[in-house]
């Protein structure tokens, strides 16, 4: 998925005011993108490199010119980039645990030299909390007197990690948790189902990368299907012992399983709170549905800390089974009390 400004727009003021400086000409010359996991960090810094080597005169970056199309698929000969694992000679075996100060040193007599197509060139540090302390005080010599038309954008997950003379060269542009609303939309826009993009959208915590992948996860759909026929089509008592023999020796899945109904029950109060939008219960059946739309506040609260309950004995290594089959009661309890 190829983004654009526009879709970075709402992370903020620091988005337009990038771009404005981009567009002016006024660009600083080393940017440090950063934020958890997931939430787009080394999208922006493609996004960003594509708008400095456009070739087009207006409306950069046009997607069109060679400039464009290079880098988008990370060969244009202006654009640098280091991340652990990553050789820039391609001499020698590639280090998997660090970005050596062997690569910084590589990178430096690369950007020393004039560029390729005259105009500016690119410099991408992927996670670059990834270089050891030798390659970061390297790194620092260029960046105190970086090259003409030069631009350094490096993006990290752990940014105490990196000197602190390091980032304080750098523009900090920190990136901010998605809503559920903008997720669902990237998801829809991906052809995912509606349904399933409220749902995933409700369980990442604002990370877009989490997103795309949750959503294509077939195990973790069908093993959510399981634990939601499990806890919410049950036929009555009479099947405890059936289902709770089948999750007897599935302790390692606890994490999932409370998870999965911690967040059906929250799907059920956004859906009590909002009862227009039955996405979020869409895969219940009519009598959950009915007791989503007519039960107090505190039976969802009863319901959260029955759960949160179960997590907790799990870590005190109590009887999984056992665990299991109390949960399960006290969800046959809930619904019988609406029936």
């Amino acid at each position: 998925m190829v983004l654009n400004w526009n879709d970075f727009l709402p992370q903020g003021e620091e988005i337009v005011s990038l771009r404005k400086q981009i567009d002016e000409g006024k660009m600083v010359h080393a940017l440090l993108v950063t934020g958890e996991t997931g939430l787009g960090k080394k999208s922006f810094a493609r996004l960003t490199a594509r708008t400095l080597l456009c070739g087009s005169k207006e409306g950069k970056p046009c997607g069109r010119c060679n400039g464009c199309l290079m880098t988008e698929k990370e060969e244009h000969p202006d654009m640098i980039i280091l991340s652990r694992g990553r050789s820039l000679t391609g001499v020698g075996p590639r280090n998997k645990t660090a970005i050596p100060v062997g690569e910084i040193r590589e990178m430096i007599r690369l950007a020393s030299v004039w560029s390729f197509e005259g105009g500016n060139r690119i410099i991408l540090i992927d996670q670059a909390e990834d270089m050891n302390q030798q390659a970061q005080n390297c790194l620092l010599k260029i960046l105190e007197e970086p090259p003409a038309n030069t631009f350094f954008i490096l993006t990290s997950d752990h940014p105490d990690q990196l000197l602190t003379t390091v980032r304080s060269r750098c523009r900090p542009l920190k990136m901010k948790p998605w809503s559920d609303e903008y997720i669902r939309d990237v998801l829809i826009r991906q052809g995912v189902e509606l349904q399933k993009a409220s749902v995933v959208s409700r369980i990442v915590h604002g990370s877009v990368g989490n997103a795309l992948r949750l959503a294509a996860d077939s195990e973790y759909w069908s093993n959510r299907e399981e634990i939601i026929r499990s806890f919410f089509y049950i036929g009555g008592r009479s099947e405890i012992l059936r289902i709770s023999g089948h999750w007897k020796d599935r302790k390692q899945d606890s994490d999932l399983l409370f998870d999965t109904l911690d967040d059906v029950v929250r799907g059920m109060l956004a859906y009590r709170l909002n009862p227009g939008d039955k996405a979020s219960v869409a895969d219940l059946p009519d009598s959950w549905i009915s007791f989503a739309d007519r039960a107090g506040f505190d039976r969802f609260s009863q319901m959260l800390d029955r759960i949160a309950e179960s997590r907790r004995q799990c870590s005190f290594n109590v009887n999984f089974q056992a665990v299991f089959e109390q949960l399960l009661l006290s969800f046959i309890g809930m619904i019988g009390d609406f029936s």
